[in-house]
């Protein structure tokens, strides 16, 4: 047995040992390139335990209507303007500012239910803390 102390690579090798890494549910094989970097932007931005295979279709969904409503964000903004004259055109606008809408609408309903709003994330922090805080009595108050 070794005596002394422990190279570096002694040290890795049993920090490596003793760490448990937490495995994050990985995006369906059938997911497109989009829709999986939603994916693991969503489940690397949270604790590795926040997603569990019951949430696997809203965060399918969710990455979905996010991918859909990109491209349908990039429809809107290379629109060409001179089509607005028509009515036609008028109508077109119209109806991909509306489909961007409902996509969005979706995205945030399903980003609620997931609990991945920023503020859904800020009242866990919050409710954290204050299940951490110690109760101080006020000066006035006397022990009894």
């Amino acid at each position: 047995m070794k005596t002394g102390k422990k190279s570096l690579a002694e040290l890795s090798t049993y920090a490596s040992r003793t760490l448990v890494q937490e495995e994050r549910l990985a995006p369906p094989v059938h997911l497109g390139d989009g829709e999986r970097n939603v994916w693991l932007q969503i489940v690397n931005d949270q604790p590795a335990n926040s997603f569990t295979q019951v949430h696997i279709p809203q965060l399918e969904s969710y990455c979905r209507h996010v991918v859909i409503g990109r491209m349908l964000a990039d429809e809107v903004e290379n629109f060409d303007r001179s089509w607005l004259a028509d009515s036609d055109g008028l109508k077109r606008y119209d109806k991909l500012l509306g489909m961007h809408e409902r996509e969005s609408r979706a995205a945030s309903s399903l980003a609620t239910r997931l609990r991945i709003t920023r503020q859904a994330i800020d009242q866990q922090t919050v409710a954290r803390t204050l299940v951490n805080q110690k109760v101080n009595k006020k000066p006035w108050e006397i022990d009894g």
